[in-house]
């Protein structure tokens, strides 16, 4: 993998508004912070427990590309690639392969829109994905930033239930706290809303057992070297979350605040 040195990341000046994939947030949100280099956020959190919905808020106010390999493994099935027709068993509750994941990870963050910082929702999520991925950041000059949502199992369990996303855009909703406007149909394109099949009861606790064997010793090996992490509470409101971890970003030496944020 080719790879090169990487600039100081500009101004992020955004500002989130109530919209169609974002209606849990009720009033704006000013972000003006100016990252000092550029970062990988990493996500952690067992399924169901809002990392994906946190990376998408976080992308759109900060326009860090949101990186799932999920989702890029969903557009790949769905469109009966090569690599989907070998990552079939993603939909039967298990995890893409290693060598699947590190190579469309690899591919993404070389993207321009990558340049400043991206989020990286669940990955890396084995150990072996980790020790490969660690030293393409440090060669690029990126600083990894570790965030991991806390939710318990019966939490875990009511969410997914409760789950419904669309199969033309990948947009994901929840019928208890994050509805969609319409039942039954999406807010992005109108088409309609299906339980993701790695939702079905039966597949929730094998999900949650992969995650546990997998990506435990995963975090603890991304603590043990030397990481920043930072843990939040799951339950709390999307903006609140949103808040906790800006705090901690314009508190460390990651970032600066650049201007005043807008009331």
């Amino acid at each position: 993998m080719k790879v090169s040195r990487l600039g100081l990341a500009g101004f992020v000046v955004a500002v989130l508004r109530p919209d169609r994939d974002l209606s849990q947030l009720n009033t704006a949100v000013t972000v003006n912070v100016r990252a000092i280099k550029p970062l990988a956020v990493m996500l952690y959190g067992a399924p169901g427990s809002g990392k994906g919905t946190f990376g998408k808020i976080l992308s759109q106010v900060t326009r860090w590309p949101h990186i799932s390999t999920g989702d890029l493994l969903r557009k790949h099935i769905t469109a009966d690639t090569e690599i989907g027709q070998a990552s079939v068993a993603l939909l039967e509750g298990n995890y893409a392969p290693d060598q699947i994941a590190n190579q469309l990870v690899s591919e993404r963050i070389l993207s321009e829109d990558c340049h400043k910082s991206f989020v990286l929702d669940g990955y890396p999520r084995t150990l072996q994905q980790s020790t490969t991925f660690l030293p393409v950041l440090r060669q690029m000059d990126i600083e990894p930033v570790v965030v991991r949502l806390k939710l318990n199992n019966e939490a875990i369990k009511s969410r997914l239930l409760a789950r419904v996303s669309c199969l033309h855009c990948g947009a994901s909703f929840n019928l208890v706290f994050l509805r969609p406007k319409w039942p039954d149909q999406c807010d992005e394109c109108g088409c309609p809303l299906v339980t993701r099949t790695d939702d079905q009861v039966g597949l929730i606790e094998k999900r949650i057992n992969i995650y546990d064997s997998l990506t435990g010793p995963v975090e603890r090996y991304l603590r043990e070297s030397g990481l920043r992490l930072w843990e939040f509470d799951a339950t709390l409101e999307p903006k609140q979350l949103l808040s906790e971890f800006l705090n901690n970003l314009t508190g460390s030496s990651l970032a600066v605040n650049s201007l005043p944020s807008a009331p």
